[in-house]
Formats: C-alpha cells, sequence, structure tokens
C-alpha cells in the first residue's frame, strides 16, 4: 500500500461492549478476591481484547486490515513479579503505573494484518 492510500486510513473499533460482561466479571470477582491485584494479569488480556478488535478502513469505509495483538502477559513472569511487589510496596498506587506499562507492552506486541 502506498503512501497516499494509507492517508486516508482509519481506525475503527469493532468491540461488542455487550460481549465484554463475562470478562469483566471475572475480573470483578479476581479483583474482589485478590484486593486488586488481579488487574495486574487482567489488564493485559483487556488491552489486547481493544486492541483485537481494530480494523483499519479506507475512505469509504471498507475493512482494509486489522490490528492483531499477541501480548500473553503470563509469559513475562519476572516483569509480572516485579510489579506485584511494587504494588503491594506502594500500597497499590503502582497499579496506576502498570496499567501504562501493560498499556505500552500490548501496543508493542500489535502489528497490522492486511486483507
Amino acid at each position: 500500500m502506498d503512501v497516499a492510500a494509507m492517508a486516508g486510513l482509519r481506525l475503527r473499533s469493532r468491540m461488542d461492549l455487550g460481549k465484554m460482561w463475562p470478562d469483566f466479571l471475572v475480573w470483578l470477582a479476581v479483583s474482589v478476591a485478590t484486593l486488586g491485584l488481579g488487574w495486574l494479569v487482567v489488564a493485559g488480556h483487556f488491552f489486547r481484547a481493544v486492541l483485537n478488535s481494530v480494523e483499519l478502513t479506507d475512505e469509504a469505509g471498507t475493512p482494509v486490515g486489522r490490528l492483531v495483538c499477541r501480548y500473553d502477559v503470563e509469559k513475562g513472569t519476572a516483569a509480572l513479579l516485579r510489579w506485584l511487589l511494587i504494588c503491594i510496596a506502594t500500597l497499590g498506587v503502582g497499579l496506576l503505573f502498570y496499567s501504562f506499562a501493560a498499556a505500552r507492552a500490548a501496543v508493542n506486541h500489535t502489528e497490522v494484518e492486511w486483507y
């Protein structure tokens, strides 16, 4: 795809919020059971779900590609343990910073799959 054709590309989320309820309920249960520390695992899954729902469309609205996020939070066990210690030491304040780190990691593991 040339640069002129890419100029009109738009990102469009196809996420169906109605289908997110089961994930939300799981997150809620895990969050209550772990006093909020479950967010360390769930955040990566949420960010991946959002990115995987994004399509690229041309000026006419025709889908030309989609984002594919291959981020797997469980593979980074060492980083996850480090963030767990940070969150415990900061009495949960570290979760705010972790959210940005998880979002960055998810974006860095995302590529475009062209149709």
